[in-house]
């Protein structure tokens, strides 16, 4: 899909951004075409569509104000949808976090949740990625 044809399939919702959004700091890239806020999976998100020349690329959820329980309820989400997940890693060092992988031919979706729970940071982001 084009950045027309994102727009178009999203009216209403998606938009281009004034200043590019990156993905974050542990994904490289950012992007001018948005959805501010969706609601799906259990929470609220802030969505991100990344381009590689003329076509979609990527689609990258960052959940807004993410609770104590919105990882288990998005993973819940995804698994009642998508079956038992393929992976499922621990990440970080100092910033304790797990990743949970659904793998399909046509695509790959990446769950990262991330946090500190003594500070209160939670951090949940859901990748969309076709088969590279």
């Amino acid at each position: 899909m084009t950045k027309e044809a994102v727009l178009a399939a999203f009216p209403g919702e998606a938009q281009r951004l004034a200043q590019a959004a990156p993905f974050g700091p542990a994904v490289p890239g950012s992007t001018d075409i948005a959805i501010p806020a969706w609601q799906g999976e259990g929470a609220e998100f802030r969505v991100l569509f990344g381009f590689e020349g003329a076509g979609l690329a990527r689609v990258h959820l960052i959940a807004i104000k993410p609770g104590d329980a919105t990882c288990g309820d998005v993973e819940k989400s995804l698994t009642d949808k998508l079956a038992v997940p393929s992976a499922r890693n621990d990440t970080g060092t100092s910033l304790r976090g797990e990743e949970v992988v659904w793998k399909r031919p046509d695509h790959t979706i990446t769950l990262s949740c991330a946090g500190v729970q003594s500070l209160g940071f939670r951090s949940v982001t859901i990748a969309y990625t076709p088969p590279a």
